[in-house]
This record gives C-alpha cells, structure tokens and sequence, in this order.
C-alpha cells in the first residue's frame, strides 16, 4: 500500500520519518510512504529537540485557530490526492491508499474524512492510521468560521473504512482525544493500540508497545486490502 504521511504541528516531515522509521520497518517493504510538508512556519514543537537537526524548519498545515485556513488547506489537500489518483491512472504507481497522521496530521487526515462522509462522497483512502491523534474537527462549523472538535451523534460511526488508532495513556496534548476519535470509526473495522507513554510514537526502545502498534495497524491494512468494510 502506499500511504500519504502527514506530520505534527511545528515539526516537519523529517521529524515523522525518525518518529515512524521502527513502525514502517515493522511493517516490512511491501508499502510504499510519501511525506508532504505543511506550507506554513511554525514554532517548533518542544518535545521533538533531541531529533531536530542544525538548520531545520517547522511547519503546520494549517492554523488551529482559522477555519479558512483549515478549509484552504482541506481543499488543497483533496486537489492533491485527486492529482495523485490522476498521476495513477497514468500507470505513475502515485495514487494513496491510506492516510498516516500524527497529531496535527491526524487532524487532518480525520478532519478529511469526516468532510467526505458527512457529505456522502467517497472516502479518499481505504485506510487510516491516527497516532497520538488529534480530534477530527467539525466540517459543518468550518463552514460557519467557528473552530470546534466534532462531538457528533452519540454511538454513530461516521469514518467506515478500516482505522488504527494508536495513543498513549499518559498523553497530556491530547488527552482524551485518541479515545474520541476512534469511537467516530466503525467499531468491526478499527483496531487500537494504547501505550505507556505520551504524546509520542513507540519506537524500537519500547518494544511491547511498538509490538502493539504495528499488531493493530496490520489488522487494519489486511482488512483494507481484503476490502472488509
């Protein structure tokens, strides 16, 4: 599978190759990643200094605070996955099958969804992976200016395509929010995978963690790629 790979807020997509790289080498070389960076600078984000380099710049997708923003970023965001699917036709091998989001990007990547399926179109990936996630955000209010997590309909699932959520029991940026956003996903398609840590990925130094990451993220491609959803 090839998966579009969207970063935190105030890091850059060098920062998410370090955060993902024991993930993705778990999942070994059958997928295929494209990192895209956000457009607008960005203070850096504290907790990433030990992986940041000399020189390195930082970066959101958009203003948490502006719903133009968001919804400028949204549109873009779908242009350049119709672009991808275009290039793909093409026989180019570009077209994303799934999303992998860390916080801000899994925000986003939620937000787009949520977009899609509140909207009755077709979900623009066959799967998502939410780590250390940020709650999707409310398209209806974005339409209206106003900044808000969506709360939706108690018990509904909004996102139906299989999803692997995976955040950490001691997350102090987000907390609560991991939670919240797996229970808009369709509960036979989701898998999650809870952590000891906090807002961080697992890596190779907290093996039973990673081993539980990447046991639900390969749920959820396998479900993906066996088309049950």
């Amino acid at each position: 599978m090839h998966f579009l790979c969207l970063h935190g807020l105030g890091t850059n997509s060098q920062i998410l190759e370090l955060q993902t790289a024991a993930i993705r080498y778990a999942l070994g070389p059958s997928h295929t990643y494209t990192f895209i960076e956000g457009s607008l600078p960005y203070t850096m984000e504290p907790s990433i200094a030990p992986l940041v380099s000399p020189g390195d710049s930082f970066y959101a997708y958009f203003d948490p605070s502006s719903a133009p923003s968001i919804l400028s970023t949204l549109t873009e965001l779908t242009s350049h996955i119709a672009a991808a699917a275009a290039a793909n036709n093409n026989n180019d091998d570009e077209a994303y099958d799934g999303v992998i989001g860390f916080s801000h990007g899994s925000c986003l990547a939620a937000t787009l969804l949520l977009q899609a399926a509140t909207a009755h179109l077709p979900l623009p990936f066959k799967v998502a992976v939410f780590l250390s996630p940020g709650m999707a955000l409310d398209p209806g209010a974005l339409e209206r200016g106003e900044v808000e997590m969506f709360r939706g309909t108690g018990g509904a699932s909004y996102i139906g395509i299989p999803t692997a959520h995976v955040w950490g029991e001691n997350d102090g940026a987000a907390p609560g929010q991991g939670e919240r956003l797996a229970l808009l996903c369709d509960g036979a398609s989701r898998s999650t995978a809870v952590h000891s840590r906090g807002h961080s990925v697992p890596g190779p130094k907290e093996k039973r963690d990673l081993e539980a990451a990447v046991r639900a993220i390969k749920k959820a491609v396998v479900k993906a790629e066996m088309g049950i959803f």
